[in-house]
Parts: C-alpha cells; sequence; structure tokens
C-alpha cells in the first residue's frame, strides 16, 4: 500500500512539472522600441556561421518596406563561448565599435557612432541546461541585464536549438531561456522552437552542418526570420530577400518563423 502512494505520488508530482513546463509562457511580448536601429548581437559561433546571421536579417530589414532608419547590426562573437566569457560593458563603452569602414576602393569611411538601442545574447548551446553551467547562465544573464539596462540599451535573449539528434533540448532549453527573460522582464526570442517545428514536419529541410550543432544556410536564415519576426513584430512572408535559398523553402522557413515567433506570444 505504501509503495504504491508512492507511485501516485511520484506520478503527481511528473504531472504537476510537465504541466509547469508547458505553460510557462514569455512575460515579455514586445521590446519598449518597436524599430531599433543600432542593435548588437553577442554570442558565439552559432551566429558566426554562413557570413554571420547579422547579414541576412539587417537584409529582410532593409527590404521591408515599412521599416524606415538606418539600421546597423554589429556582432561580437567568440568561438565555443559561454556568455560568461563576454564583457558586455565593455562592448557597449568602446568607443571604437562601428566607427569606421572601407569602402569598395579600401578607403577608410568614418562613420557616425551611435548608441547601441538593442543587444540580442545568447549562451553555448548546452550551458543552460547542464548541470554545473546552468547557475552560470541565468547568473550572468542577470548582470549583463542590468548593465545594458544602466546604459539604456533594452536587453534581449535568443533561444538557440536542440541538436540535430538531440530534439529532447528544445523543452530544456526554451524552459531555461524563458524563466531567465521572465526574471530579467526582458524578450526572448523563440529560435530554437522555430527549429523544432521545422525539424519535426519539414523534413526536406535540413537546418544543420554536418556537425548536427551549427546552422547550414537555412538554419541561419530562418532564425534570422524568427528574430525579424519577434523583434520588429513584421512578417518576414513575401519578403524579396532570400538569402540566396530556392524560393519555395525560403518561403516555408518565412511561414514558420512568423508562426512560431505570433504563437509564442500570444501563448499558443
Amino acid at each position: 500500500m505504501f509503495y504504491l502512494i508512492m507511485k501516485i505520488f511520484v506520478l503527481i508530482c511528473f504531472i504537476f512539472f510537465q504541466s509547469a513546463l508547458f505553460s510557462l509562457a514569455p512575460e515579455r511580448k514586445t521590446l519598449q522600441n518597436i524599430n531599433p536601429e543600432q542593435v548588437l548581437i553577442v554570442g558565439n559561433s552559432f551566429v558566426y556561421y554562413n557570413n554571420g546571421m547579422h547579414n541576412p536579417l539587417v537584409n529582410l530589414i532593409r527590404a521591408d518596406k515599412t521599416l524606415f532608419g538606418n539600421h546597423r547590426i554589429r556582432k561580437i562573437t567568440i568561438n565555443g563561448s559561454s556568455l560568461t566569457w563576454h564583457n558586455v560593458k565593455t562592448y557597449i563603452s568602446n568607443p571604437f565599435i562601428g566607427s569606421f569602414t572601407f569602402d569598395r576602393d579600401n578607403n577608410l569611411v568614418e562613420l557616425e557612432k551611435k548608441p547601441f538601442q538593442l543587444a540580442i545574447m545568447h549562451d553555448c548551446s548546452r550551458c543552460p541546461i547542464a548541470e554545473k553551467t546552468r547557475p552560470m547562465f541565468h547568473k550572468v544573464v542577470d548582470v549583463h541585464s542590468k548593465t545594458l539596462k544602466e546604459a539604456n540599451i533594452e536587453p534581449a535573449l535568443m533561444m538557440t536549438w536542440a541538436y540535430k539528434d538531440k530534439s529532447s533540448m528544445t523543452k530544456k532549453l526554451a524552459k531555461e531561456y524563458i524563466e531567465a527573460a521572465n526574471r530579467n522582464n526582458i524578450l526572448v526570442i523563440p529560435v530554437g522552437l522555430a527549429f523544432a517545428e521545422i525539424n519535426k514536419n519539414y523534413s526536406n529541410i535540413n537546418l544543420y552542418t554536418q556537425d548536427k550543432r551549427h546552422p547550414s544556410k537555412l538554419g541561419t536564415y530562418l532564425a534570422a526570420c524568427v528574430i525579424f519576426s519577434s523583434v520588429y513584430k513584421k512578417s518576414p512572408e513575401g519578403n524579396p530577400f532570400t538569402f540566396g535559398i530556392e524560393s519555395g523553402i525560403a518561403k516555408t522557413l518565412q511561414q514558420v518563423a512568423w508562426q512560431v515567433s505570433r504563437d509564442f506570444y500570444i501563448g499558443k
């Protein structure tokens, strides 16, 4: 009888835990600035592959005729890094970041230095869910969020994706990213959920490189579309910038990005 009661108790606890996991929802739905022009992305090789995630993102923005402004997106990455490796305070106070470039004739061109308005951060692929690094993930999100807010820069988190052969990572990553974002009252961008949707329903679309972790060109484009949808609240559907991807596949990626982003914030 005792063992039966214990089994029932464990089952109830499991059901309660699962219910809490699936009911966890983002508290922050939008940014204060609905059209941030100066954006910083802080992360690792997940956003470095395929000439950088900033590339398709800024081109999606520029191709959308309803978004006005001079958008510039800077990316600072350290390969294999955790967020604990990044000194965000230094990045946002360095007067030389984004202050110049070179034109096609190799002439130095000075740029007007404008402060960042939004900083999108992500951690290493397993840092938010590994036992030893999970507390570090939550602490560093708290620290970086505070630093950015004190500088009048909105922080946001990009929820990363599961490995191709480890789909169980999706819910675990979602839980930690949402909890960290809710605690700091910041936006979380559901890139990992869009990856899961494609992996589940579109076997013809491969979002990964051979290592089953880093994004293929299709994965980078999908992530950029989700960021575009979540930050600017604009559908990428029909956007003429397709990153050189076959039109039918690009259309699917655009549709899934918008659907996942929209449903995530309205609680579906």
